[in-house]
């Protein structure tokens, strides 16, 4: 089943590969398949580039919120609509 990812903390470091996502705070690190992310909601704060955004995007739905939780901007794959 897929699952919604929210990576709220702003210290939080994503390491994006082919098939998984590693996420990394000050106290664990995780990783997640692609497969099994719904969609993803990232800080606006956290360091991620343009094109690692889009390259999610291809993948799953992409959300980038505030500290307060509201969405600010979304990512979308035009292939999918």
């Amino acid at each position: 089943m897929k699952q919604i990812v929210i990576v709220k903390d702003s210290k939080t470091d994503l390491s994006i590969f082919s098939e998984y996502l590693v996420v990394k705070t000050q106290t664990q690190e995780s990783v997640i398949a692609y497969r099994y992310i719904k969609e993803i909601y990232i800080n606006k704060l956290i360091n991620i580039s343009i094109a690692k955004s889009i390259k999610l995007a291809t993948i799953f739905d992409v959300y980038f919120i505030d500290q307060h939780g509201k969405v600010l901007a979304k990512v979308i794959n035009y292939e999918k609509i």
